[in-house]
């Protein structure tokens, strides 16, 4: 789980909720309300502010140290007023250069996930540059018309109820919803709903920070001491590795035996062909691969 001062500024708005792919796992979050902007300013070198974990810093940046630059910088504002840096490019040259760069930057924030993803087919991707493109849309549901992808999404909602069923079913309800003011209800419904599932989950400090973060009212306090008093509810391993690396890992293009044994080695659980085979039927998960073994011209030439 997300530390105390993560969990503290993901609560602080709720406009609603969204699936998240990480490289090692899927979750549900709140999706905070945020705007972009882009800013160019001239300044002495020595005066350019960096985030301490930026390790981009050269002998070039050194020499500017006393030289008149150019910073074009990139940062996000939340609804509470915060605010994150997050892209700095600095240019010792022209003002119409600075310009230039100016205008790249902006065009890159106004670039569509499509536009994203086929600029990252340019170059050799990090999980952190796929990561990036995915949760910068994590509000934007697959087309029902791309089968494979909207039936993988399905499969990855259905998993995650297995935390937090009451969650997952206000997050349908808000995607069929008639109107932005039930839309905007049944959002903040799944947001309170997502906080009481998860009871077991988050430590007093984060309560009180919640509490005071969130002043929608005490409904969701029952439903949370409710929980509080059961089981601690966990992720099937096998569901969530089987939805986490369906298309990722090629899992829709394996054999029956070939899933089996794939399965065992990323979650020391050993299934039958036939109970994943049932599996990923009741998830929703389809293969146009044909059962039984793999073709003898899509084995290995030895």
């Amino acid at each position: 789980m997300a530390s105390a001062q993560e969990i503290e500024a993901m609560m602080q708005v709720f406009s609603g909720m969204s699936l998240v792919e990480y490289r090692d796992r899927i979750e549900l979050r709140p999706t905070c309300w945020v705007r972009e902007f882009v800013g160019l300013a001239k300044c002495k070198g020595k005066d350019v502010v960096r985030k301490p974990e930026d390790d981009s810093y050269t002998i070039f940046d050194q020499f500017l140290q006393d030289k008149e630059v150019w910073v074009v910088v990139r940062w996000e504002q939340y609804e509470d007023g915060r605010e994150e840096p997050n892209l700095m490019e600095i240019i010792h040259g022209s003002e119409a250069e600075a310009r230039r760069a100016l205008q790249g930057m902006i065009k890159f924030c106004n670039m569509s996930k499509a536009e994203l993803e086929e600029l990252g087919e340019c170059f050799e991707q990090k999980e952190e540059d796929r990561d990036y493109v995915r949760n910068r849309f994590p509000d934007i549901r697959p087309d029902p018309k791309c089968l494979e992808e909207f039936d993988l999404y399905q499969a990855r909602l259905k998993v995650l109820a297995g935390m937090t069923p009451k969650t997952v079913a206000l997050m349908e309800k808000a995607y069929g919803a008639e109107t932005p003011e039930e839309r905007g209800k049944l959002e903040r419904e799944a947001v309170q709903a997502f906080f009481a599932e998860l009871a077991h989950h988050w430590c007093e400090e984060e309560v009180l920070a919640w509490q005071k973060k969130n002043p929608v009212g005490t409904a969701w306090m029952c439903e949370f001491a409710q929980v509080l008093e059961e089981p601690a509810r966990e992720l099937d391993p096998i569901n969530h590795e089987l939805v986490l690396n369906w298309m990722r890992k090629g899992y829709n293009l394996l054999t029956e035996n070939e899933l089996s044994d794939a399965i065992l080695i990323m979650t020391g659980q050993r299934l039958t062909p036939g109970a994943l085979k049932k599996r990923r039927e009741r998830l929703g998960l389809t293969t146009k691969r044909p059962t039984g073994p793999r073709p003898k011209s899509e084995e290995p030439q030895v």
